[in-house]
């Protein structure tokens, strides 16, 4: 390669990383938001009872179990969008919209049913029945909150697709501003701050948390529904009205989008049941394993931005009819995020003492964690790999395959050879994580052969 080559390439890297940056850090300010509602829940719950804190705990598992696999199904609507957006066709933008919405309406009777009846899946917890009864009002009360969370997650797919993720983040950044008052509304007094309390209602405890994210999903509903009927940019789509569903465009949304909410599904009861498995460890163990939980989910959130920018500017190629420029921005994207997990991985090596002294004081969870910590390390770096490679073929609506990839890694490495590295070696926890490294880094790597044949084929096919 000559030197202007080497120029030409460099500079259309730099180019396409200010792309996705632009686009990724609203999405990553946002989930953070996101993620702050969850820390107050807890801080708040765990303030009132133990019993209020574990049934927080529970509820919000089960919920967040079901919530991921119907949010991943609506994902499909953003490569969809933002490969017309990309096209210049602005009424299809439209009617993606509307059938993302009768997909909406299809995911939430199995998401009402689980979380009005989800008995069998707290008998699984095994918790007291204090606990039990708290985390079912708790899911009920989110039941409620369901279809506006979903509407939103369509609104969020959708505003990405075009390139407007700032409007999200702003709704979002409105949940932790909101959620101590809304908690103490229905939650009842906290830490010597009398109850405010609604006349006629009686405290609800922990339960109150699940009442008060459901008023927030309302909210950001609300608040988004005001912004397609009023705002100019969204003029054009010619979004108002949900019309009759359209077969053929509705097949298209729910062929990529049940995949991909089954690999959602996949990894969160991956992780799940690796919590549950480490449970028998004792309870330093289990400490420990939270702590670094924590950090490896913390961390994610970064690459999950940037994974989610790269895909969107692909598809936006792909449906400008530039194959060859999306290709490259999905390169440029996998380089842009595997480098700022190498340079996280590092420093969370050469920091990890102090940021596990930070999470605790018992002298044993801590050698636990900061063992650990090392692992998550590797851990992160193809963990980071495995999301941007699998927002890249997203991109390209590819999304069968990467299910079976993820399923095959994390369900018979991650889980299988977790345990065997965990009991039947005597490794302990740092057997699962082990486990979980080499399933991640399987993942990634396969994910990223398919990416290279995908895009190369079909690039090669428009000649």
């Amino acid at each position: 390669m000559s030197s202007a080559d080497r120029t030409e390439v460099g500079s259309s890297r730099r180019a396409s990383s200010v792309q996705i940056l632009s686009l990724g850090w609203p999405m990553f300010i946002g989930q953070l938001a996101v993620m702050a509602n969850g820390i107050i829940d807890t801080a708040m719950a765990g303030h009132l009872s133990a019993t209020d804190l574990a049934a927080v705990a529970i509820g919000a598992s089960v919920f967040y179990t079901v919530y991921v696999g119907l949010m991943g199904a609506l994902q499909a609507i953003s490569p969809v969008a933002a490969q017309h957006y990309g096209g210049d066709r602005p009424r299809e933008v439209g009617n993606t919209w509307r059938q993302g919405q009768w997909m909406a309406l299809a995911l939430l009777v199995p998401g009402l049913i689980v979380l009005c009846f989800p008995q069998p899946l707290l008998w699984i917890a095994a918790a007291p029945e204090a606990v039990n009864a708290l985390a079912l009002q708790y899911l009920h009360a989110l039941a409620f909150g369901l279809p506006a969370a979903l509407w939103f997650r369509a609104f969020t797919t959708l505003n990405i697709a075009v390139s407007r993720p700032r409007v999200v983040m702003a709704i979002n950044l409105i949940g932790p501003v909101c959620k101590v008052p809304l908690n103490l509304l229905f939650i009842g007094g906290w830490e010597g701050i009398p109850a405010i309390g609604l006349p006629g209602l009686s405290p609800m405890g922990g339960a109150g948390c699940g009442v008060a994210t459901a008023v927030m999903y309302w909210i950001s509903a609300v608040i988004g529904w005001l912004l397609l009927r009023r705002s100019d940019f969204y003029r054009p789509f010619a979004m108002h009205g949900l019309g009759w569903p359209n077969w053929p465009a509705l097949k298209e949304l729910l062929r990529l989008g049940l995949p991909i909410g089954g690999t959602y599904l996949i990894d969160v009861s991956a992780f799940n049941m690796v919590t549950l498995m480490v449970a028998r460890l004792g309870t330093e163990t289990v400490g420990g394993h939270a702590i670094v939980s924590n950090v490896a989910a913390a961390l994610y959130m970064l690459p999950l931005a940037l994974s989610g920018a790269a895909g969107v500017l692909s598809a936006q190629q792909l449906g400008a009819l530039n194959p060859a420029a999306a290709r490259r921005i999905g390169w440029h994207g996998i380089q842009l995020v595997v480098g700022i997990a190498v340079l996280t991985a590092i420093g969370l090596f050469m920091l990890r003492e102090p940021l596990v002294h930070a999470y605790t004081s018992n002298p044993e969870v801590a050698r636990v964690a900061i063992s650990l910590l090392a692992l998550v390390s590797a851990y992160h770096v193809f963990d980071a790999m495995q999301c941007t490679v699998a927002f890249a073929l997203r991109a390209w609506k590819v999304s069968v395959a990467p299910m079976v990839i993820f399923a095959v890694s994390l369900w018979g490495v991650g889980l299988g050879a977790g345990w065997g590295l965990a009991f039947g070696l005597g490794m302990g926890v740092a057997g699962f994580w082990i486990a979980a490294v080499v399933a991640v880094a399987l993942a990634g790597l396969s994910l990223m052969v398919l990416f290279e044949r995908v895009t190369r084929r079909q690039i090669d096919g428009t000649r």
